[in-house]
């Protein structure tokens, strides 16, 4: 994927969010060509196909030598008799999810936003008028997307986003029940931005809203499209994954980082194509092109009826060709995994304790015990509790989330020195900060079983972001993606 190419995707969303949000409020004219290429540091033809797009969704009228202007009459994503009841069981398991997911990154979001940081919440809800539904609703999504925007977690935003909220029409929806959500809201933002909030008061407001809220009335009566999660629930995590590069790229230095740590040696045969298809969930044609550049380096040998050889004389990691750009989208999401982890880890840890087993909590401590016998890559201990809340999650949505992220972690082995640069001691805290977590739970306290969890991963998130830095990744990362513009 080409830098624009990255590019237009993210500005559209974001030119998107403040139309919808009445930042460019309808009538406004959007910045001329010129000063959009500035702010956002692409080319014009990016910049033009961004504004096709918003045309396209019947966002802005574009006109021959003219500033695009705000009509804000979106497109529907599916026509209202097209639109269906969700299924019962899917809903409850991603509404459980979304609670899992946004009260937390709701909660951090509010607890990052300083200032003038609050201008746009406060507007958003100042132009929600319980006498137009449907920009009410809309702009009380944009009002929550805000505050998980505020996190710059990329990765948390698209699951989030994807979970089949943003179609919903509440049919049980009144401009009695309207004007009481947005008193709520405004009772929420005043209290929300004084600096003497603190955590608890930040639960215990969201918690106030989410009673004033549809999704707190029982049964919800709504209709989504026909293809909506909450009809079909998650079962396929592909969506929030990689593009077509990422793919076959995710594909070849996976197999860079086994052999780099010995777990195939010169002229070891690697799995064969319908092997790698399965062990990647990718198609051949991915397969093909990871194997295709891999023997382009010198790293395998293929033969004809034998198979994918590694080379006698495959070169160092650190002389094969890999991008700047590469690696810190590697690092990027690396951290955004860590990042989720460490803010969702206590409410899902303790959802996934309830149904554990005497037998299954002992063979957790077990397996932490036998992992450095093993051998296993590091943070093999991290690793293993991640592993254990992905078996034990309740909800399908969630494990979901999880197994994404988990399968992420695989991305540890593909970032030039970074497992090399780790620290023993803080190593050592770190597993006894698993094995604590597992000694909780094997006594039966769930509660501090879910709060050790949490307290550990936060605590190999931080380890991380020390390395990335002492790496000088973090600078890398920072220089091509600017995290901020998802909400500024």
């Amino acid at each position: 994927m080409s830098r624009d190419e990255f590019q237009y995707q993210r500005i559209f969303q974001i030119l998107k969010n403040k139309i919808e949000s009445g930042a460019f409020p309808k009538g406004a004219s959007l910045p001329s060509m010129p000063k959009l290429c500035k702010e956002y540091a692409v080319s014009a033809k990016t910049i033009r196909r961004v504004l096709t797009m918003l045309s396209d969704a019947g966002l802005i009228e574009t006109s021959e030598g003219k500033r695009a202007i705000v009509i804000d009459q979106p497109t529907p994503a599916c026509p209202a008799d097209q639109m269906k009841e969700p299924n019962p069981v899917a809903m409850a398991d991603i509404i459980k999810t979304a609670e899992l997911l946004c009260f937390p990154y709701i909660a951090r979001g509010i607890s990052l936003c300083r200032g003038t940081d609050w201008l746009l919440p406060q507007r958003i809800v100042a132009q929600m008028d319980p006498e137009q539904s449907d920009l009410f609703w809309q702009n009380s999504k944009s009002f929550w997307r805000f505050f998980i925007a505020r996190c710059e977690n990329e990765l948390a935003l698209r699951i989030i986003g994807s979970l089949g909220f943003v179609d919903l029409k509440n049919l049980n929806d009144s401009e009695q029940m309207r004007i009481a959500y947005r008193e709520a809201l405004l009772h929420f933002v005043k209290e929300a931005e004084q600096a003497s909030c603190t955590g608890e008061d930040i639960e215990k407001l969201l918690t106030e809203v989410y009673h004033a809220s549809p999704l707190s009335k029982s049964p919800l009566e709504c209709v989504v499209p026909p293809d909506s999660p909450l009809r079909l629930g998650i079962h396929s995590n592909e969506q929030w994954l990689k593009t077509a590069e990422e793919r076959y790229s995710s594909v070849y230095l996976d197999i860079l980082g086994l052999i780099s740590i010995g777990r195939y040696r010169q002229g070891d045969q690697l799995p064969s194509h319908a092997a790698l298809q399965l062990q990647y969930g990718v198609s051949v044609v991915t397969t093909l092109q990871a194997v295709k550049t891999l023997k382009q380096w010198g790293v395998v040998e293929t033969i004809r009826g034998k198979g994918i050889f590694v080379s006698q004389h495959p070169p160092a990691a650190d002389q094969l060709p890999l991008s700047q750009k590469m690696v810190a989208s590697y690092v990027k999401r690396y951290l955004e995994n860590f990042e989720l982890l460490a803010v969702t880890a206590e409410g899902v840890a303790l959802y996934a304790a309830q149904s554990v087993s005497p037998a299954q909590a002992q063979a957790l401590r077990q397996t932490l015990f036998d992992t450095e016998r093993t051998g296993r890559r590091y943070p093999s201990y991290p690793i293993t509790i991640l592993e254990f809340l992905v078996e034990q999650i309740p909800y399908k949505a969630m494990q979901a989330v999880y197994a994404t992220v988990l399968e992420n972690q695989r991305m540890v082995i593909k970032i030039p020195g970074l497992v090399s640069s780790e620290n023993p001691a803080q190593v050592l805290e770190m597993n006894r900060r698993c094995i604590g977590a597992a000694d909780a739970l094997a006594g039966g306290d769930t509660v501090a079983f879910a709060k050790r969890t949490a307290e550990m991963f936060q605590y190999v998130y931080q380890h991380i972001i020390e390395q990335c830095d002492r790496l000088h990744y973090l600078h890398a990362v920072k220089g091509l993606y600017d995290t901020s513009l998802l909400w500024k």
